[in-house]
């Protein structure tokens, strides 16, 4: 591969906002027929390089060739005319129109004749997205709302309404994040079906597993600048991490806290025939002191709203909820906090955070009692715990604790959200899809505070769609599917076969 003309070289890309450098004279190659990897920390880089190739934004500095020869990318439109497709996250497509509509949009096929140009030839428009679609071995009829598709299907028609343009080089922007384990199994079939076709692919994603399936080449940036491109065969998932972090992360904390036997320790959360019609169906589970319990359910499996409902964010119609033997009534939030449960949502910019508030505001919100004495507000004591809590967990906050919570990255709010209720000192923590469009840095600081939490005492239900984060933080794991669970496996025993095997709704082995 070192051999050849790489179909594209962006050299020495230079990018500043407003005086601040983003992108530090970074090069990035590409071959025809490879799956690249882009990593890195959110802030990193990655989304102005992508933007800087799809003509969205202007490079201040550096050349971008295709084929040896230098491109001139001033817009979109023009990525789209040299073969560069870029397939974002959150797609866009018209939800009411067909498959064939949204593949062929702009590109209509129209009738013969004097008249043809005011009509569309709808049997030419089938035919040509069905070719499409069979160059990939996609079964969608194209006359079908892309409304009623699923959402692997949706991503598949913007692939292959790609390739339709003639795209040469497309770039990934996580495409996996919302799609279950099997869904993504049949998207990199679809990827390695392109890599046949001599189609170029840039992924980027947070997910270092699948970057070890399906790429060859990752290349990491930090801090606006390449600090180095590797072959995935012959580098580590560890080794990735650290050019992320730029620092070494020591052994896996993951391997430490197998050797940890919670056995012996008190039961502090108790859920009892738990039930919610239409979401869950008679959950019974406890988590001892010093225990990660996690719960691997694919997406809608009812993990997400067994938690909210025992902190009460969610009624139930039946069962109960324990907390050091004794039953509790959680009819709300406050509730759920009085008696010492805390809760991370998965949703944190909605159900989690004040957005328009300081990070001090958001981390002390929770305990506001505890830090009045006589009926006054003590905001040295706040400023205090506050300074404490950022250093502990590693927020980064560019402009102070004043600065306003929506301005730190999705991982800097996730540590904030974890301090609050470390804050409020409490027994219990739920959290939900802890590291949901977390960046790996963060994910890895966010993993590493949990065993530390866990090994002073706290007692922490975590639910994920993740398989391996599930497989990394958590002691003991249960499995749930359509709302009962169907699996329980201690750390040595879990497996990823065998934890999709029950999450889909098999039978676990005695």
């Amino acid at each position: 591969m070192n051999n050849m003309q790489p179909l594209l070289r962006m050299e020495n890309i230079e990018k500043s906002f407003f005086g601040v450098p983003v992108l530090k004279k970074v090069s990035f190659e590409l071959q025809a027929g490879e799956v690249h990897a882009l990593l890195g920390e959110n802030g990193a880089g990655k989304s102005t390089l992508i933007k800087i190739l799809n003509g969205d934004y202007h490079k201040d500095g550096g050349t971008i060739y295709l084929e040896g020869q230098p491109a001139h990318i001033a817009s979109p439109h023009e990525a789209e005319q040299l073969g560069i497709r870029m397939i974002y996250q959150e797609l866009h497509y018209a939800p009411d129109l067909s498959v064939m509509e949204n593949m062929l949009l702009g590109h209509l096929p129209q009738r013969s004749g004097a008249l043809g140009k005011y009509f569309v030839d709808w049997r030419k428009t089938a035919e040509i997205a069905r070719e499409y679609l069979g160059k990939l071995q996609v079964n969608i009829d194209p006359r079908t709302s892309m409304r009623a598709l699923s959402v692997v299907e949706r991503e598949i028609v913007e692939i292959v309404k790609a390739l339709s343009t003639q795209a040469r080089i497309l770039v990934m922007d996580e495409p996996t994040a919302a799609l279950t384990p099997h869904e993504v199994d049949h998207l990199f079939e679809i990827v390695h079906t392109l890599r046949e076709q001599g189609v170029a692919i840039i992924y980027i994603s947070h997910r270092l597993d699948e970057v070890f399936r399906i790429a060859q080449r990752a290349t990491v940036l930090r801090d606006g600048a390449n600090v180095g491109t590797r072959r995935v065969s012959e580098v580590t998932q560890r080794e990735l991490v650290e050019m992320m972090v730029g620092r070494d992360i020591g052994e896996s904390w993951s391997s430490q806290q197998a050797a940890t036997n919670r056995g012996d320790t008190k039961s502090v959360l108790e859920v009892i025939n738990l039930t919610k019609k239409g979401a869950f169906d008679d959950i019974s589970l406890q988590v001892r002191s010093g225990e990660i319990l996690g719960i691997f359910g694919l997406l809608g499996a009812g993990h997400v709203p067994l938690t909210r409902a025992v902190f009460g964010a969610e009624t139930f119609d039946g069962g109960q909820v324990r907390v050091n033997g004794q039953a509790i009534t959680v009819k709300n939030p406050r509730d759920a906090r009085k008696n010492g449960i805390g809760f991370v949502p998965i949703d944190r910019k909605v159900q989690g955070l004040v957005l328009e508030r300081s990070v001090r505001e958001n981390i002390t919100l929770s305990n506001w009692r505890v830090l009045s004495r006589f009926g006054f507000f003590r905001q040295q004591a706040e400023q205090a715990h506050v300074n404490q809590w950022g250093d502990q967990l590693g927020i980064r906050m560019a402009g102070g604790v004043e600065t306003k919570i929506r301005f730190l990255s999705g991982g800097n709010q996730q540590k904030a959200i974890l301090a609050r209720w470390l804050e409020a000192n409490v027994e219990v923590l739920l959290l939900n899809e802890p590291t949901w469009g977390v960046d790996v840095g963060a994910r890895f600081d966010i993993y590493e505070q949990l065993a530390k939490l866990a090994q002073k005492g706290l007692a922490i239900l975590m639910v994920s769609s993740d398989i391996q984060e599930v497989l990394s933080v958590s002691h003991r794991i249960l499995t749930i599917y359509k709302g009962r669970l169907t699996g329980e496996f201690t750390q040595a025993e879990a497996t990823q076969d065998k934890l999709l095997h029950a999450a889909a709704g098999g039978e676990t082995d005695e």
